[in-house]
Formats: structure tokens, C-alpha cells, sequence
């Protein structure tokens, strides 16, 4: 049973980590029974609720969500920029879509890359737009493999361009994970939020995918995730209950609000009778992506969240600087500004942060201290090395 345990409470981690939007991780599926591995979770949770409760948890958390220490484990290329093919409610592309098409140089990528750690860094392949249209993602996913061939990459896509000879070449160039927004486990909620109808052919073409996955006895993980509207949780089951034994993982993810509340996604997702289930606390602590994450944007500047996007008069998340002019590290050294801005609880100094709740979507694993005069309070992490 210990075995089993192991496992659900590495299953139950990983999905906590696939809550946040540019985390994206993979995962083993127990081979056990379903009544048997069901057990084993059940029995993780009861003693998770008690784990919890103690210093001694909080304290793994952190050291778990900062797994590389003072260096992020997760690392966002975004590809390019186009008008998507659909206009998510969710996805500020429903409120303004780009001018046109832009695409990352691959050069500038290649000594982005040869910056990096070798090891411990996962590289997340997006773009702002369907991930596969991208011109230069073939060659960009090609390029990560042979120069950090240690280095897991995994790519998102909304899953409604099935091009075969395509996701063949995602998988001969070594993708490890590939990850499918379903984002709605009905057609009717799926119509409404993607505003579109194409529930039924994104479905086959998951099914697809993971049969030419598996006729190529590739090691590729496959994964899919659901948003975690309210309401939602039995079609989600009823989803997963068909899904899992056919991907690596079925998530009910976390919505947050993509950073601020100026676009007003949020509200309209509400008119439409959509409210997230997440409940965003009242006492604010540092975020976590900060500390563990950051991102190359396709014009080959540098940005510290996922927050980041075309619309920097809506979205005020400032650049760190371009990856010609600074190195990979040193970009993740100015970010340390913005880290101790959240340490002393100053988020508000970045008019990005002030109405973001992205920090939410993890758990707290913050302690506080007080100075002796009570006029400070500092957050930190306990027995844990992290960025500063």
C-alpha cells in the first residue's frame, strides 16, 4: 500500500502544479486496478488533510514547488503571435486579437538556449495563437533536443488542428509532452466558451493523437485538462472516467484571471454562466511563478509571468530585457527586483500584479517574519533555498 501511496501523492502533486497556466508536467499512471488505486487515494487525501496541518508539510510544499532551488524549473518560449483560430472567452484574444503574424527568431532562441542549465528546467513551446501553425515549431523543438537534450520540453495546443504529418514530427523530433486544452468537458459549454462548435472534432482528434503515439510506441506524455468552472465537476468526471485510461493525465484546472481584470474576462465568463470555483483568499501572498518561472516572449525580450501578452496597454507587465543584449541568467537576476517587491508584500508596485490572481492558484507555502518594532513583515520560505 505504501507503493500505492507514493504514487497518489505524486499524482496529486503534479495536478496541483498543472493548476497554474505555464506549469506543465508529466505524469505516470498507476497500472494498478481503478478500485484499488482509487483506495490509495483516498486514503492519500485523509492523510493529506492531516499533513497539512503541520509546519512540517508547508514547509515540503515550498521545497517541492522551488524543485531547482535559486534557478526556475520552468522556462516559456512563446513562438510567435497571430490571430487564433478560436476567441476563447478566457484568452484575451477574445477581446483584441494581433495585427498580424510575428515569429521568434530562431537564432536569438539558440543562444537563449545555449545560456541555459543543462539539466532541471522545463521548456514550455507555446504560441500566441494555436501552437501548431507556427512555422518555426518544428525547428524550435528540433533545436531544444539537440542542444539541451536533457531538458524536457512539452507543448500546449487547443487541439482543433489535426495535421498528422505534423504531430508525426512532434514526435520523431522527441516532444515529451504534449499538452491538449480541452478547457470544457460538454459540446454545449465548449460552444460557449470557445465560441465556437468543434467539441466533436477536437475529441477525435485526441484520439488521434494518442493512437499515433501509441502505434509509434512512443515515450510521449499526452495530457489534457478541463476549466474548473462551477458546476462542471460531473461532466468532468464523466470526461475523465473516459480519458484516463487513454492519456497520461485529466486535470480540472484552476481559472485565474490572466493577470489583471482590465480585460474584463472574468465578468463576461460570468454573464455567460461561467464563474470559476476557485476562491481567491483574502490574506495575498508572494507568487510563486516568479520564483520558479519566466518567459521569452516571440519579439526576444524577456518577461517574468505568463501574464505577459500583445496588449501592454492592458496588460502592464513590464519587460526584463532583451535576450540579444542580456543572458539567460542575468534576465533571471533582474527579475529578482519584482521577487523582493513580493517579499515585502510590495506587489502593488507593479501595476501587473495589483489585480492578478495567478499568485493564488498554489497553495501558501509562506512563512512571515516581523521585525522587532512591528513596522515590517518579510515572507520566506523555511529550510529552502530559492531565488532572491
Amino acid at each position: 500500500m505504501s507503493t500505492l501511496l507514493d504514487k497518489a501523492r505524486k499524482n496529486k502533486f503534479i495536478e496541483s502544479l498543472l493548476d497554474h497556466p505555464e506549469a506543465v508536467v508529466s505524469k505516470s499512471v498507476a497500472q494498478e486496478t481503478e478500485q484499488v488505486f482509487e483506495s490509495a487515494a483516498r486514503a492519500y487525501e485523509a492523510l493529506e488533510q492531516t499533513l497539512h496541518t503541520s509546519e512540517g508539510a508547508k514547509i515540503q510544499y515550498g521545497k517541492n514547488v522551488v524543485s531547482n532551488k535559486a534557478i526556475p524549473n520552468n522556462f516559456s518560449v512563446t513562438l510567435g503571435a497571430a490571430p487564433c483560430n478560436h476567441s476563447c472567452l478566457f484568452c484575451p484574444q477574445s477581446v483584441e486579437k494581433p495585427d498580424g503574424q510575428y515569429w521568434l527568431d530562431l537564432e536569438l532562441l539558440r543562444k537563449v538556449l545555449h545560456e541555459m542549465p543543462e539539466e532541471g528546467v522545463l521548456l514550455n513551446v507555446s504560441a500566441y495563437t494555436e501552437t501548431i501553425v507556427a512555422p518555426n515549431l518544428i525547428d524550435a523543438i528540433k533545436m531544444m533536443k539537440e542542444i539541451r537534450p536533457k531538458l524536457k520540453v512539452a507543448m500546449a495546443t487547443n487541439g482543433t488542428l489535426f495535421r498528422e504529418e505534423k504531430v508525426e514530427e512532434l514526435i520523431d523530433v522527441g516532444l515529451d509532452q504534449y499538452s491538449y486544452s480541452f478547457d470544457s468537458p460538454n459540446p454545449q459549454d465548449y460552444a460557449t466558451i470557445m465560441q465556437k462548435d468543434d467539441f466533436h472534432k477536437v475529441w477525435n482528434n485526441l484520439e488521434q493523437i494518442v493512437a499515433m503515439r501509441d502505434k509509434k510506441r512512443s515515450s510521449m506524455i499526452v495530457t489534457t485538462h478541463i476549466m474548473h468552472f462551477k458546476g462542471v465537476e460531473q461532466d468532468f468526471e464523466v470526461f475523465k472516467n473516459y480519458w484516463q485510461d487513454k492519456v497520461d493525465a485529466v486535470v480540472l484546472r484552476r481559472v485565474g484571471n490572466w493577470g489583471s481584470d482590465d480585460l474584463g474576462l472574468m465578468n463576461r465568463l460570468k454573464e455567460e454562466g461561467f464563474e470559476s470555483a476557485h476562491e481567491t483568499p483574502t490574506d495575498r501572498y508572494p507568487c510563486m511563478s516568479i520564483f520558479t518561472h519566466f518567459k521569452l516572449q516571440y519579439t526576444g525580450e524577456y518577461y517574468p509571468c505568463v501574464s505577459a501578452i500583445p496588449a501592454y496597454d492592458k496588460h502592464l507587465v513590464p519587460p526584463i530585457g532583451h535576450a540579444k543584449d542580456i543572458t539567460f541568467l542575468e534576465a533571471w537576476e533582474r527579475l529578482g527586483e519584482m521577487r523582493r517587491a513580493h517579499l515585502e508584500g510590495r506587489w502593488d508596485d507593479y501595476e501587473c500584479c495589483k489585480t492578478c490572481n495567478i499568485w493564488s492558484l498554489w497553495d501558501n507555502p509562506w512563512f512571515r517574519e516581523t521585525n522587532l518594532d512591528n513596522t515590517k513583515t518579510d515572507f520566506y520560505l523555511k529550510d529552502t533555498e530559492y531565488a532572491q
